[in-house]
């Protein structure tokens, strides 16, 4: 709302969540109710997030003086968390409950280190390599992801022709629970749609969880 209030738009200035203060950039991440009750899922914090007077970089200071680097990498990832749910919940009147935006944010964190270890190491260390499809066909990568404790799912679709590059592309979020095998026959229906979209007659799909077809 602050962000909209300075290009002009016509707003009360007040957080749309709470309804209770003036929005800020410390009120929406650390001071509103929800963002309260997400810290709070962090037993293991070696500072008091939610004090009055911090803004993000007190905290952060903070966090390097009494934690460690993971600490901060935890309070960057679950503040995004909690900005994103905001969006979703003024935007697209989706919203998520404290537990799941805090499973949401240890989850993508978790992810993006366990990539980060194989980026690392190099191509030779992969299990899985990305093989050019032959000249005038393009191959669609697809992908989908799923948690028991989480009430969405999400898909992912890349289309490349034989020299790599791009054709298309495609995420969406699932508001639904699937399972496995379910999410990733959605993101191969997704794919094929999205060729069709695009006009492409000679594809060829595969799954990280699927036989490719």
């Amino acid at each position: 709302m602050l962000n909209l209030r300075k290009r002009g738009v016509a707003t009360d200035g007040i957080c749309p969540i709470c309804g209770k203060e003036a929005e800020s950039i410390c009120h929406a991440l650390f001071r509103c109710n929800i963002a309260k009750e997400v810290w709070s899922w962090w037993k293991e914090c070696p500072i008091k997030i939610c004090v009055e007077n911090q803004d993000f970089s007190d905290i952060a200071l903070g966090l390097l003086c009494a934690g460690t680097t993971r600490d901060l990498e935890i309070l960057v990832v679950t503040a995004w968390a909690i900005w994103y749910n905001r969006k979703q919940c003024v935007h697209e009147s989706k919203k998520q409950v404290a537990g799941q935006i805090w499973d949401f944010a240890s989850s993508f964190l978790s992810n993006y280190k366990e990539a980060s270890k194989y980026f690392q190491l190099g191509p030779a260390f992969c299990d899985v390599s990305w093989k050019k499809p032959p000249m005038g066909v393009y191959k669609i990568n697809v992908d989908g992801a799923t948690s028991e404790r989480e009430r969405n799912s999400s898909i992912g679709v890349i289309i490349r022709d034989f020299k790599g590059e791009a054709a298309a592309g495609l995420c969406r979020l699932i508001n639904a629970n699937f399972s496995v095998l379910e999410t990733e026959v959605l993101a191969v229906e997704a794919g094929v749609l999205l060729a069709k979209y695009i006009g492409l007659q000679q594809i060829i799909i595969e799954s990280n969880s699927l036989l490719p077809v």
